[in-house]
């Protein structure tokens, strides 16, 4: 499982990683980390074509410098039908703004909403619900 944080906060990386690690059983297994949504979406387009190198799925930030959650959300919504692979992305944010929630229906790969800080039940749910375990057993059938 290749899963991609973005998101400018380093400690948030660090325990998201922490947590996300039990579920990475596979030696090739991965977390790749960015505060730099523009760098991973220019890594999503240059590798379209090559599913085995584009994440399994996304936890993002929305409110970043450089290029913001909503930003990327906008830019993937345009490439997402050119990418051969489905990735699900997960808001991570501090937000309670109901707007932002709202706001997020409009994005399909937009798969649901943790409030930061992210907790270990919360990420227990998304891989407790069918995106991650059909991830999971796409990775198992290879």
């Amino acid at each position: 499982m290749n899963l991609f944080i973005i998101d400018d906060d380093p400690f948030q990386h660090f325990i998201m990683e922490k947590m996300l690690t039990p579920h990475l059983t596979n030696p090739v297994d991965q977390v790749t980390h960015s505060d730099n949504a523009d760098e991973i979406l220019k890594f999503i387009e240059v590798n379209r074509s090559n599913a085995d190198r584009l994440p399994d799925i996304i936890f993002l930030d929305l409110n970043m410098p450089i290029m913001n959650g909503w930003d990327f959300l906008e830019r993937y919504k345009r490439i997402q039908q050119k990418i051969t692979k489905l990735i699900p992305i997960y808001i991570i944010s501090s937000s309670i703004d109901s707007r932002d929630i709202s706001r997020l229906k409009k994005y399909t790969s937009v798969k649901d909403y943790v409030l930061k800080p992210v907790t270990r039940p919360a990420l227990e749910k998304i891989f407790d619900t069918g995106a991650a375990n059909a991830i999971q057993a796409d990775l198992n059938d290879q």
